[in-house]
């Protein structure tokens, strides 16, 4: 095998280059020597250190006098299986790092490719044919970092082709350009990277949606760190990192996002939200899309929604019989208001939609307002509520009432207006499922009452009313027996000396050594009996209303979710976790 070199005179050395070229006068070259040689810097890294030349100087002298291509390593993402090639040790000796291998021949960035040293080295070690390209020092030392830091792309990604929809919309822009035939991981030849090096941005940008998706992640968030950019994936309700990228790759990663989330490019000193929709093997993902200045550049997080997965019914709940039943009777009603409560992230909206499509028929009109519209869902009337554009939750809901409707879902109740109205309907004759942001499902009442809804109002109206929370399930390969701690069983109310077997989390390869794998929600459901109507009447605080529940046969989230942990199937401190707001 030999090395090309595109007839590269390797003659000259670079000080005679730099003063053909007219950059550099003896006297300057002498002084950079002496430089170099006093703190052992090779000649291009003295000049820039004295401020004589610039990095860009140095190198279009280079490729000038070589007829070596020249190419912009910030935007370029190598591939580590390709950067490998070349041993780390002897990469950081002569600033070289190959980019890509097509055809037998691997192409090689060097920033001072007319060192002898360095291009034996290359000879005695590559069994390929070598072409030299050339790129600054640091960008190659950058690089260097990412190939023998970061992970290499997922195995099960390759051979998997993510084509973005909004991908079409912008050809106009010159700025994307993806290949039909594009896959995720593999090295791209070397006229692609030197035509388009923005293709290993959208390389990049697609990989991280690509393995969050595979890796079950509802939301991705890529942040930018004093030093370089960290990938961290919500998995099961927690945040896991799942890479690293060097921080000179964040202005193209971002430009990149907001180019498939149709943003302003420009903007960088106010948030943006939007959207785009991109397959992702054989998941059609819905990706929302917020980007807000830090004080470390612009930072992107992903909200993944998978819209080929199936809207389950109530009745295909993975929850307890008796709590199906129960909410299979109350949704079943002809009229009034079901609500389901629960902080951020609970699971309500998931809850709400497997209600709607319990109840979804021909013979029904069923419309929803939503902010924004998730699932889309056949035969129903879906409406997207728009806060900046003036259709308010509200608005949205007085102009549904006027179009006949059965059974009508809001999205949430976040204002007195929205309550009157969905009370109003309830009592009307209307089926109407809504969430509310409270820690639980007696404090529903209160809300209700502090948004100067009448008790009576309530009263009437209210027929159901669900608390809930999602918990990890513990991964049935690795989980343990073991036995907790006294005063744990105690703040659980759970008796000392119980026979039952506990399980905690130990971490495997198929649970990522979370020790976790999948969640399942917890709920309480609180149908107001005539005692509880009583006490909404008369304004009784939550508590007095949760105690009289209880009394009638209520049964608390935290006794549901002690439930779940005899069964095996969770851990007490994910219980006590989940439920100590309540």
């Amino acid at each position: 095998m030999g090395i090309i070199i595109n007839n590269l005179p390797k003659t000259k050395k670079l000080g005679e280059i730099l003063i053909d070229e007219r950059l550099l006068n003896p006297t300057q070259l002498e002084n950079a020597l002496a430089e170099g040689k006093k703190r052992n810097l090779r000649l291009g890294s003295a000049l820039v250190s004295l401020g004589i030349l610039s990095e860009d100087n140095i190198l279009d002298a280079l490729s000038s006098q070589t007829g070596l291509k020249k190419i912009d390593l910030s935007k370029i993402i190598v591939d580590p299986a390709v950067g490998k090639l070349i041993p780390e040790g002897l990469a950081r000796q002569f600033k070289m790092v190959p980019l890509s291998l097509v055809d037998g021949i691997l192409t090689v960035a060097l920033s001072d490719p007319i060192n002898v040293f360095a291009t034996d080295a290359l000879k005695s070690r590559i069994n390929y044919d070598i072409d030299i390209i050339i790129a600054k020092e640091h960008d190659i030392n950058k690089t260097i970092d990412f190939v023998w830091t970061a992970k290499e792309i997922s195995k099960a990604a390759s051979n998997q082709s993510i084509t973005s929809a909004s991908d079409k919309k912008f050809p106009e822009t010159g700025a994307v350009q993806v290949p039909a035939d594009y896959k995720v991981s593999h090295p791209a030849a070397v006229k692609e990277v030197l035509q388009s090096e923005d293709v290993n941005i959208i390389k990049l940008v697609n990989d991280i949606i690509f393995s969050g998706s595979k890796n079950r992640a509802s939301d991705i968030h890529i942040e930018p760190l004093p030093d370089e950019i960290i990938v961290r994936e919500r998995i099961d309700g927690e945040l896991i990192q799942a890479r690293t990228i060097p921080l000179q790759f964040l202005n193209p990663v971002i430009v990149r996002i907001k180019i498939m989330a149709n943003m302003d490019i420009a903007e960088k000193r106010n948030s943006q939200d939007s959207r785009f929709e991109i397959n992702a093997g054989e998941k059609n993902l819905d990706v929302r899309v917020s980007v807000v200045p830090t004080i470390n550049g612009e930072k992107a997080v992903f909200r993944l929604l998978d819209k080929s997965s199936k809207v389950i019914k109530a009745s295909e709940l993975p929850i307890d019989k008796s709590d199906k039943d129960k909410i299979l009777k109350i949704i079943y009603k002809k009229y009034g208001l079901f609500l389901i409560t629960g902080p951020t992230g609970s699971g309500k909206t998931t809850t709400a939609y497997s209600m709607i499509a319990e109840l979804n028929s021909i013979n029904k009109n069923i419309i929803t307002v939503e902010d924004p519209v998730e699932y889309k869902i056949r035969y129903i009337n879906q409406i997207e509520a728009n806060q900046k554009g003036g259709m308010r939750f509200h608005d949205a809901l007085r102009a549904v009432l006027r179009q006949d409707p059965d059974i009508i879902l809001v999205g949430e109740i976040r204002d007195e207006e929205t309550a009157r109205i969905a009370i109003q309907a309830a009592l009307t004759g209307h089926f109407v499922i809504s969430t509310l942001h409270t820690q639980d499902s007696s404090s529903a009442i209160s809300r209700l009452v502090d948004m100067t809804i009448e008790p009576f109002l309530i009263s009437s109206s209210v027929v159901g009313i669900i608390g809930q929370r999602l918990i990890r399930r513990l991964c049935e390969k690795c989980k343990k027996p073991y036995t907790p701690e006294p005063e744990m069983l105690k703040e659980l109310g759970l008796p000392l000396g119980t026979n039952f077997t506990f399980y905690k989390e130990t971490g495997c390869e198929l649970c990522r050594n979370t020790g976790f794998s999948g969640r399942l929600s917890i709920q309480e459901i609180l149908i107001p009996s005539r005692s509880v109507q009583k006490l909404i009447i008369e304004k009784a605080d939550a508590a007095q209303i949760r105690n009289t529940a209880i009394k009638d046969g209520f049964v608390p989230l935290r006794m549901a979710g002690i439930k779940k942990v005899i069964e095996g199937i969770t851990t007490l401190e994910e219980i006590l976790q989940a439920t100590q707001d309540i």
